[in-house]
């Protein structure tokens, strides 16, 4: 033989040192040389994993090169013989080849939401982007990295990079009405800048491979103050493509860039900051309302007999809900979608009374509103202390499911257990929470509220169950203080 083709390969690992397995068998660790053998197959399976770091996994399919050994028997003037067995048979078309490796996340870890507003580019677009196969890679309709100048198609290659991560990044698009709610109820979004890109790609169309370089400013801007950039975190990074797409590589690339920003250790507690910081702007002034009377009943079986005078239900002009009242003067708690942009809505008393209601201020982020009655000595519940809730206490909700004419009907269950829903605290309970239900009180066994009960919560999973705003959380956020 004068040609025995390749059979080698040098695979490595972004961090290095991780372990490799062949076709599911251990064979050693990072940077690993593989050499081929036919009993491995036609398609050769690697997988390669470390501690913390999600696995990552390779396929690689050895070409026949029978032209090689024919070429090698005309010239020796030998008869054509090819033992398939023989590993010159085959030929492996990449030398070497290094796979990324990504850190995994706790389930524990808080996230955030991150609506994703588009991205740009700084790239000159006379300039290369690199090579692939030997040839300047062009800004074309017809280049290997195509759509390099498509904000749209690179936000959502970032959003893909972010999925599975602790951050729940999501494109949004600013000046509609359902981006704009995203980005409000966020507090930060993103708007990253692509500065350079340079590939060395090899291979065909169908199966590439090689380093594709980049610079991106990771710009973070205020959901609350417009073009407010809050901080740009730098970043330069390489994707190592391995048997990609020729047309996902400039996907993959930035996918893998976003995956990289998810990894930053300052990060969390960065994005921890700027949204304390945005939900304190959305609290508003303060409000000072006098603790109120404690509502007067004789034992456990006339206390939701007494309390249910305090709740009331709220008629808004397309949306029905609950209400309760927390001070003797009128002012009274309810959900922010109960009664959505109207400045006056209609409060109904158990006791049979219909009174005007000025909407004071509302909390999108947690669903909330405060309303105002112009009325005195009216019952209003004791705010009790949530904090002191234990797993499995009884709980009641008060209210009005469905229909006006179920005002203030009693549910009963328990708190089953706390839960934080992107970066927000809730109360969950088995207690049978209705559309009408939205904005009345979570009522502890000693009769005091310890919640609001809303139904504006989603999330994968959440069926089924019923949630409420821990009622130190709903006063901090209406930015409410009780006076003795």
């Amino acid at each position: 033989m004068l040609n025995k083709g390749r059979q080698d390969l040098t695979l490595d690992s972004q961090p290095s040192g991780a372990s490799v397995t062949v076709n599911g068998l251990e064979r050693g660790t990072t940077p690993y040389q593989y050499t081929y053998d036919p009993a491995d197959g036609r398609e050769v399976r690697f997988e390669v994993y470390s501690p913390g770091h999600a696995p990552s996994t390779l396929e690689l399919r050895p070409k026949t090169s029978g032209g090689v050994l024919f070429a090698d028997a005309m010239l020796l003037h030998i008869p054509f013989l090819a033992d398939k067995n023989s590993p010159a048979m085959y030929n492996i078309p990449i030398r070497e080849v290094t796979v990324d490796l990504y850190r995994a996340f706790s389930e524990d870890m808080a996230r955030f939401a991150l609506p994703i507003t588009g991205m740009n580019t700084t790239l000159d677009p006379r300039a290369s982007l690199g090579t692939f196969k030997g040839r300047p890679i062009q800004q074309d309709k017809k280049s290997v990295l195509r759509g390099v100048d498509d904000m749209d198609r690179l936000a959502a290659a970032v959003s893909d990079g972010l999925r599975n991560t602790w951050l729940d990044g999501r494109t949004a698009r600013m000046g509609t009405t359902k981006g704009d709610e995203a980005v409000q109820r966020a507090k930060v979004h993103l708007k990253p800048q692509l500065r350079s890109m340079k590939a060395t790609l090899v291979g065909e169309h169908s199966r590439c491979y090689g380093p594709v370089e980049m610079e991106i400013d990771w710009r973070f801007f205020s959901a609350l103050r417009n073009d407010s950039v809050l901080m740009s975190l730098p970043m330069r990074t390489t994707y190592n493509a391995v048997s990609s797409r020729a047309s996902d590589v400039l996907h993959e690339a930035l996918a893998h860039a976003a995956r990289m920003l998810a990894q930053e250790a300052e990060l969390p507690a960065l994005m921890a900051g700027h949204y304390g910081a945005g939900l304190a702007l959305s609290r508003g002034g303060e409000v000072n309302i006098a603790r109120p009377r404690p509502i007067p009943y004789n034992g456990r079986k006339e206390m939701l007999s007494a309390l249910v005078k305090a709740v009331v239900t709220v008629q808004a002009d397309k949306s029905l809900g609950s209400g309760f009242l927390i001070g003797n003067d009128g002012h009274l708690i309810t959900n922010e979608h109960v009664v959505g942009r109207e400045a006056v809505v209609k409060v109904k008393f158990e006791q049979g009374f219909t009174l005007d209601a000025q909407v004071l201020k509302v909390n999108k982020d947690f669903d909330l509103a405060l309303l105002k009655v112009q009325a005195t000595e009216l019952p209003a519940l004791t705010v009790g202390d949530d904090l002191a809730l234990m797993l499995g206490e009884e709980l009641f909700a008060i209210g009005t499911p469905l229909d006006a004419t179920l005002g203030q009907s009693v549910s009963r269950g328990i708190l089953s257990g706390r839960r934080e829903l992107e970066g927000r605290s809730y109360l969950q309970t088995d207690v049978s929470i209705n559309p009408g239900n939205s904005g009345g009180p979570l009522v502890d066994e000693d009769g005091r509220v310890v919640g609001v009960a809303t139904m504006k919560i989603s999330g994968k999973g959440l069926e089924g169950l019923g949630f409420g705003v821990p009622i130190s959380v709903a006063l901090d956020m209406l930015n409410i203080r009780m006076t003795p």
